[in-house]
This record gives structure tokens, sequence and C-alpha cells, in this order.
């Protein structure tokens, strides 16, 4: 018998003993994929040349989404950093969960060690994958308290700088200085991590959240900052959006952007031969930016969290090299609610029956389709953002949004004809089937999660009208 073998023998005995302890699988024959999940940092969803934004440098990003697929339409389901990673560690909506914002969670929330619940990487732990996090945490527990066997450099918190950032290294929160760009220290340990598992039988996920594009924007390499010199904000707004309103700063958004691009396509570049043809590789976002749009963001960092296209929609891109049929695009209506099902389905596990999301996999194998994705924000109680409380339903031609407050009218924009979601058509006779049949899936997702939205005034008295 030979040592490759020996390997191979190895890894299903030891594949066997997690199935007999483990999650349920679904009866893969081959060996599991390997999982990558990119994360970017309010990134939005134009904030790609291959969104059609030709004034953003992504060349990489770019030429990833042409060879994989890529959805124009995707979002990520609650849009604000912690929440968002909250939701994609879970697989549960933030009321359910109870990480209901940054600002906010619930006493009772499921996140507190020694936690109860699964998790992503906890339930491929326990199928036998090696599961890493390197870069933004930005959460309570620890990522060992979590599923994660193995961490890298990362930030526990939210944001830092991006030059010689504080960061924790291992099994420990404690910040020291780590020279370099935050950008290309993630990437560096990532690159690092990936020469470590070429040639192993053991699959592995990997977590790597990158800092950029958010705020502070940089510094960034000179490279980066020459390719916007001399341009202004004017000349760099994505195409549609407004040009007579007060906006943010698009010449250090895009250097930041582009430097997460360089980063990024190493990474990338790393799945040689040896990796690439079974490693699925998912790049998303955590949340749009609003950068303005709607009086929303042009100053600080308060550009998302809002139920609008340029806070909830996201890079969305996957290549599922052992599924699916060619590079394509897509206009399925992804939501980052549907990841955590998806990347066990696609390890051959069974996901939790508690997690709502939908397995994607069949959309990779070019076989179904995706015509709604559902968000929320649900906290009601902090000072900056509870009175945004709102839930919502989307497809690629029309968005319904019901908000908590009762003063508030409800919102229902035509996305094709009002790309921007200037002109509220709730009122709109013209608009009063999509008003309907919007209302009865958004009700049945209210119910289906268990979310005590279903008991608004705005859902409750339309329900029984």
């Amino acid at each position: 018998m030979t040592a490759r073998s020996v390997r191979w023998l190895g890894w299903l005995v030891v594949m066997a003993v997690a199935v007999a302890a483990g999650p349920a699988r679904t009866g893969a024959s081959r060996r599991p994929p390997n999982l990558l999940l990119i994360l970017t940092d309010d990134h939005r969803w134009d904030g790609l040349g291959v969104a059609g934004n030709p004034h953003v440098h992504t060349p990489n990003l770019d030429r990833f989404a042409r060879e994989s697929l890529y959805f124009r339409q995707g979002t990520i389901y609650v849009p604000q950093c912690s929440p968002a990673r909250a939701m994609l560690l879970t697989g549960l909506p933030p009321h359910r969960s109870g990480w209901l914002s940054n600002q906010y969670q619930r006493p009772d929330h499921l996140l507190q060690p020694p936690l109860t619940i699964p998790t992503v990487p906890g339930e491929l732990a326990r199928a036998g994958y090696h599961t890493a996090l390197i870069g933004k945490w930005h959460l309570a527990p620890d990522p060992w308290e979590c599923g994660f066997a193995e961490v890298g450099t990362w930030l526990p918190g939210g944001s830092g700088p991006y030059q010689n950032p504080n960061l924790a290294h291992g099994r420990s929160r404690t910040l020291r200085p780590t020279p370099g760009h935050v950008s290309e220290i993630f990437a560096n340990d990532a690159l690092a991590f990936l020469r470590r598992q070429v040639g192993s039988d053991r699959p592995f996920f990997l977590w790597l959240a990158f800092t950029a594009p958010h705020l502070p924007y940089g510094p960034n390499p000179l490279h980066i900052t020459r390719l916007y010199a001399g341009k202004s904000a004017a000349e760099l707004l994505p195409p549609g959006f407004p040009r007579d309103i007060p906006t943010g700063d698009w010449v250090r958004y895009y250097e930041a952007i582009s430097s997460l691009d360089e980063q990024v396509g190493r990474v990338l570049n790393a799945l040689g031969s040896g990796l690439r043809e079974n490693t699925v590789v998912v790049l998303v976002g955590d949340n749009g930016y609003m950068m303005g749009s709607h009086g929303i963001g042009a100053r600080g960092g308060a550009g998302k969290v809002v139920p609008y296209d340029d806070s909830i929609r996201v890079p969305w891109i996957v290549r599922a090299p052992m599924l699916a049929r060619s590079p394509r695009v897509s206009d399925a209506a992804v939501s980052g609610i549907d990841l955590p099902v998806t990347l066990l389905r696609l390890a051959g596990l069974r996901p939790p029956g508690a997690w709502p999301g939908e397995d994607l996999t069949p959309i990779f194998r070019g076989r179904g389709d995706r015509e709604v994705a559902f968000g929320e924000w649900a906290d009601d109680r902090s000072v900056q953002f509870g009175q945004w409380a709102y839930r919502l339903v989307r497809t690629p031609r029309h968005k319904l949004i019901v908000f908590q407050n009762p003063m508030r009218a409800p919102e229902l924009y035509d996305l094709v004809a009002d790309p921007r979601e200037t002109r509220n058509r709730y009122a709109d006779r013209a608009y009063a089937s999509v008003r309907a049949r919007l209302l009865s899936r958004l009700r049945r997702w209210l119910t289906r999660t268990g979310d005590p939205a279903r008991e608004w005034p705005a859902i409750r008295e339309r329900a029984s009208g």
C-alpha cells in the first residue's frame, strides 16, 4: 500500500468516526471540498468593475467574478458588521440569536459561552474539517469557543488603523503592534495557512475577514493611491449615483477597495493546482455603504443599517469548480442567511433544522433559482439606530419595507424603473397586486422564523384586511 493510500484510508477512518459522532452527512461519495469564505467590510455592491463601475480598479475581483458565479442581486440580510457576522456564524437571523446590532444584544442572546447552539465552524469541525479564522472577528465570544480550531492573526474589535495595527495572535485577545498594512498582514497569514494545506488529506474551512474598505480607508500603498491621483469625487461616482447631493470620500474609499483587491488576488492565486480544483471560494461583503445616498453616510461611519440597496446589496461571488457548469452571472435573489446552510451542504452535511436559509447548491449547478430574499433590522432599543427597526422582502424587480413604527408608512419600490428608490409606490393602485404578493411572502417568512414582527401593526392589520 502506498503512503498516499495509507493517508486516504486514515481519512476515511477519521470521517467514519466524525459522522458517527457529528452532523449527519447527505451521502457525498468524494472527499468534501475545502471551503474558503472571504469577507469584505462596508463594501458596496458596485464597488467592483464587473458591477458596471468603470471608475474603481478591481482587476482581481473582476477576474474572479468572470471565472465564477457572480450574483449581481446578492444581499446580506442584516446590514451591519457585528450582527451580519453573528448571522453567518450561527445560521440564525438576529431576532432569533439575540445579536441585534453592534450597539445592542439582548440579555438572552445565544452567543455567550459556553455556546449551546450549532455554528458553521463547529459543525464542520465535528465532521472532520480543519477550521481556521484570520482577520476581523467583532463578536464577544472567542473564536475558539465557536468552533475554530486554529486562530491566526485577528482583530477582536470592529475596526482599526490600516498601517501598523494592533492585532491579536492565536488564542489570545491581547493586542500588540503588528508592522505592515492590515490587509496585507491578513493575506500573508492566509497564504501561510494555504501552503500548509497543500497535500493534506483533511479538508479545511478558512474564515478570512478583511477590514477594508471600512473606515479609515487608509493609508494605502503609493502604487494604489496613484490609481486615483488627481480625481475628484464627482468623477468617481458610480453610474446612476445622484450627482446633486453631499457624498462620501470616493477617492479614499476606492483606494481601500483597490488595496483589498490586490490582497484578495494574492490569496486566490495561492490556490494553485494543489488546492483550486477542490476548493469552494465564497466572497461576500458584510454590508453595503450608503456614501450619502438618501442623505445617509456622507460623513462618518453611519452609512449602513438602513433597508436601501446601497446598504443591503454587497459583492457576492462563488467559485465551486466541482459543481458549477460554467462561469456565469445570476440575478437570483440570494441572501447572506443562505450561506450557513449552503456551506454545510457543500460539505455533505445536513444543516440544523433551526437554520431558515436556503441551500444554494442547485443554483451553483445551474439547476435552480431564487426569486425572493428577506432582510431585517431587529434592534429597536439602541439610541443610534433603534428607530430604524424594519423587515423587508426583495426580488430583483421590487422591494417592500415594513417598519415597526406604526407612524412610518411602508415603502414599495420598483427597482427596475427606480433603482435609486426615490418613489414610494406602496399606495399606488397600479402596484396593488405586487404589494399583496410581497406582503404575503413576508408574512410567511416571519411566521416560519418565529419573528415577533408578524405582530407589528403594519403586518397584522394588512394580514386581516
